[in-house]
């Protein structure tokens, strides 16, 4: 499972670096993210945040090690393994915050558009939203990673950044490196950003001031789902 994220090492100025790590999803829930397990895979050193696309310059050599990790490699003699063992590892997820994994997976801003489903924002007085619900029955149709990864191909033969600003408007695609992996998927493989959207309030907030308070959810429902929760 992998990570990006940035933070403000020093106190007084400004200036912003990122790591990118690893869990092994293999090992036990309650040892998993202990940092002796935790895989440290690249420093962006700063000041400022890497834009964009050039994120890839550091995930370049990163995903050459997962290519050869999904090939198989062997390891040498472990003391349950006297004659070695063959391995192999995917990456299965990318657990970021928003704009974060928006970036290392290549797609456009969470401002402007979903990155699951075709639902886009509107844009009114010079600002994205996704206010309205007029229109929740087109929300729920899943993007498709094969054109995903097609607009992705489109995006890098582009032969000036005037041209893959342009491509990025009408497909909101950027190409990433992780999609050099033949497996990775870049709309299921990205979970929800459980910071912002459980911890932070965001969904309680959604639940209360939109489906409850305009009507959507009525109190019988509201029971049934506690129920359910419940069950948890």
């Amino acid at each position: 499972m992998l990570n990006l994220d940035w933070f403000q090492p020093y106190e007084g100025t400004i200036h912003s670096i990122s790591v990118i790590y690893a869990a092994i999803c293999n090992l036990p829930r309650d040892i998993r993210f202990k940092r002796e397990n935790l895989l440290t895979l690249g420093l962006l050193p700063g000041p400022n945040e890497v834009s964009l696309h050039k994120i890839n310059h550091y995930l370049a050599p990163i995903v050459d090690e997962l290519e050869f990790l999904w090939d198989r490699i062997t390891l040498n003699r472990t003391y349950e393994c006297q004659r070695g063992k063959y391995i192999r590892a995917t990456l299965i997820l990318v657990s970021c915050d928003v704009p974060a994994a928006r970036k290392i997976c290549g797609h456009v801003s969470a401002l402007v558009s979903c990155h699951r489903c075709e639902k886009k924002a509107n844009y009114e007085n010079r600002q994205h939203n996704f206010a309205g619900m007029d229109d929740l029955e087109e929300w729920f149709y899943t993007r498709s990673s094969t054109e995903h990864r097609q607009h992705a191909l489109n995006w890098r033969r582009c032969k000036s950044d005037a041209s893959r600003k342009r491509m990025v408007k009408q497909t909101g695609v950027r190409w990433s490196e992780l999609l050099r992996l033949q497996y990775f998927d870049p709309i299921r493989f990205i979970i929800i950003d459980l910071m912002h959207c459980l911890f932070l309030g965001i969904a309680r907030w959604i639940v209360k001031r939109i489906w409850i308070e305009e009507g959507i959810l009525a109190s019988k429902i509201l029971k049934k789902i506690q129920k359910k929760m419940d069950k948890f």
